[in-house]
């Protein structure tokens, strides 16, 4: 059931991106017609943006009812509402990472992901501008507090009513917030690693001249620059060696690491 949930998770992604894009990209565009492929099939002609959400909707609930079938109701509930949860901090992680790509941008490199990262990441974008007015990139950061501050908000509210559904009564709500809270930010250092990831593959993929009009390889480039590109300043190559890279991949491996180890003891 994990794996159905896994694939759910992929798809949902692939609707968030066809429901940021437009009809040209769409028509016209490499990854607009893998969308649009994609999707297709199970979107309507007109109004196929009001399918996108009950789709991502109806993946959520049933998949999270699927994965909780049981003989015991009360099982059951616990078990749809910890696929629910997990499905809550699958999309603070995601909009994050739209958050984090989308700001990449205005570099030339950029190209049609970090375009649609960009129009997923611009709501939290704006709504943390309507209390923290800063208008350059240096908003992403105050942005992910946001999202991870409100995704905490709203798991407690969601454990207090089913408490109050199963239990009758409402525990301490400092006792169940920082687990919630802790949770949300191992889920984010857990990026930390897979940035590693992405970095090892850039550096292997950098001795096999990968073709730059490759989706994917655009995409590594995308994520993997405006970290090596610092760094090449301090580390410069020597050779035909990028030391840059092997010590960013040490670095954010480490880092996920330290900081996981650190909220782990109070989740």
């Amino acid at each position: 059931m994990s794996f159905v949930i896994f694939l759910a998770k992929v798809y949902i992604i692939v609707l968030l991106l066809r429901f940021v894009s437009s009809k040209q990209e769409l028509m016209f565009n490499p990854l607009g017609k893998l969308l649009d492929k994609l999707t297709k099939p199970v979107l309507p002609v007109k109004n196929s943006n009001k399918f996108i959400i009950l789709w991502i909707f109806g993946l959520v609930i049933v998949t999270s009812i699927l994965s909780a079938v049981s003989t015991n109701i009360q099982q059951f509930f616990i078990l749809f509402m910890l696929t629910f949860k997990d499905y809550i901090y699958f999309f603070m992680v995601s909009y994050v990472v739209f958050m984090v790509i989308g700001s990449l941008g205005n570099r030339p490199i950029g190209g049609g992901i970090a375009s649609l990262c960009f129009r997923l990441g611009l709501p939290w974008v704006k709504l943390t501008r309507m209390f923290i007015p800063i208008s350059s990139g240096k908003i992403v950061i105050p942005a992910i507090i946001t999202v991870y501050v409100l995704t905490s908000f709203l798991l407690l509210i969601i454990d207090t009513l089913s408490s109050l559904l199963l239990f009758k009564s409402i525990g301490n709500p400092i006792n169940t917030i920082v687990p919630i809270m802790a949770y949300g930010a191992y889920c984010l250092f857990d990026l930390l690693f897979y940035m590693s990831v992405v970095l090892a593959v850039r550096a292997l993929i950098s001795w096999v001249s990968p073709d730059p009009r490759n989706m994917l390889v655009q995409f590594i480039y995308i994520i993997t620059e405006p970290v090596l590109e610092p760094l090449r300043r301090l580390i410069p190559p020597i050779g035909f060696i990028d030391f840059s890279a092997m010590v960013a991949v040490l670095g954010f491996y480490f880092a996920s690491i330290i900081l996981k180890g650190l909220v782990s003891p109070f989740i």
